[in-house]
């Protein structure tokens, strides 16, 4: 039993393992080029939207612009579940992914995911994103027209500061957070009502109609790379 958990565990890892690559354009996507490493990986396809019905090798997806989607399953498709949590969780030193709006110099979250240890590292960086999740599923496009995700380690809180805030920095309703990542470091505000989930490893099985999914599939792939499902009716904000 421990483990076949620790081997939905690893899985998991590839949940955002197409969060830096070349994504394929559509109403939910965007295409972008971040770095010459992105530019030689497979085109990339991020799905979201309602589960419509459930087959042996296939699941049926209403996208959140209405349109009817097909993401295969294959043997290495990894499933895993999305649920709720909040930032009194977040620990020093958690590695995190948050999609934001705005300019680099003043971010601000509209969803923040904290990894499990297994997966840090995972989409690590700052990059072009589209629109997330907890956008599409309210039928709008990304605040400000633009939007990125960084991954990376939360550090520097304090439980007392004293001194001159900057960028909102101890504001009512707001929680900044420093994330550093390979090659730099990010400022990002958190608003009060920001989404903030976690990831939990699944099987397969526990997909079914209804569901509201994240999945991750790759141009000539037989097989999604990932599926998540919001676990008691939870939008994937991602």
């Amino acid at each position: 039993m421990v483990t076949k958990k620790l081997m939905l565990l690893s899985g998991v890892i590839a949940v955002l393992g197409g969060c830096g690559d070349t994504t394929s354009t559509g109403a939910n996507t965007a295409t972008v080029n971040t770095s010459a490493a992105a530019s030689a990986a497979p085109d990339v396809t991020r799905v979201r939207g309602v589960i419509t019905a459930v087959g042996a090798d296939t699941v049926t997806v209403q996208t959140y612009d209405g349109k009817s989607v097909s993401v295969p399953l294959d043997a290495k498709t990894k499933v895993a579940w999305v649920v709720k949590s909040d930032l009194s969780t977040l620990k020093d030193g958690d590695f995190i992914g948050t999609a934001t709006t705005g300019p680099d110099d003043a971010l601000r979250a509209v969803e923040l995911v904290i990894f499990p240890e297994a997966m840090r590292g995972t989409g690590e960086g700052h990059y072009p994103w589209d629109v997330p999740g907890v956008v599409a599923a309210a039928g709008g496009g990304a605040a400000d027209g633009q939007s990125a995700m960084t991954n990376g380690t939360v550090d520097g809180q304090s439980a007392m500061t004293n001194g001159t805030v900057t960028g909102g920095a101890g504001k009512p309703g707001e929680t900044k957070l420093s994330i550093s990542y390979k090659g730099g470091k990010a400022q990002v505000v958190v608003p009060v009502g920001t989404p903030i989930v976690r990831f939990e490893p699944a099987e397969r099985s526990i997909l079914a109609k209804g569901q509201k999914l994240f999945a991750i599939t790759s141009a000539g792939a037989s097989g999604a790379r990932s599926v998540a499902v919001g676990k008691d009716g939870l939008t994937p904000p991602m």
